[in-house]
């Protein structure tokens, strides 16, 4: 699999990922990610994708001005 955008070569890292809310910062770190060695662009399976969105949407509630959380620990 090649990057989308540069063409480069993809290999699996665990990156962060941030969400900036209005209200609120999300970052989830150790994400499982695929990550263009050229330019850096990452790329998400659509089952990481999916528990993403799971875990913005629980914590987006707990209305904290800054959330960081572990990927790993979160899923588990």
């Amino acid at each position: 699999m090649n990057c989308f955008m540069c063409k480069g070569d993809l290999i699996d890292k665990k990156v962060n990922y941030m969400v900036d809310l209005e209200n609120t910062i999300i970052i989830i770190k150790n994400v499982p990610a695929k990550v263009c060695k050229q330019c850096g662009e990452q790329y998400f399976d659509n089952d990481t994708t999916e528990k993403l969105d799971k875990m913005v949407n629980k914590l987006k509630k707990l209305a904290l001005e800054v959330t960081i959380v572990n990927y790993d620990e979160k899923v588990a």
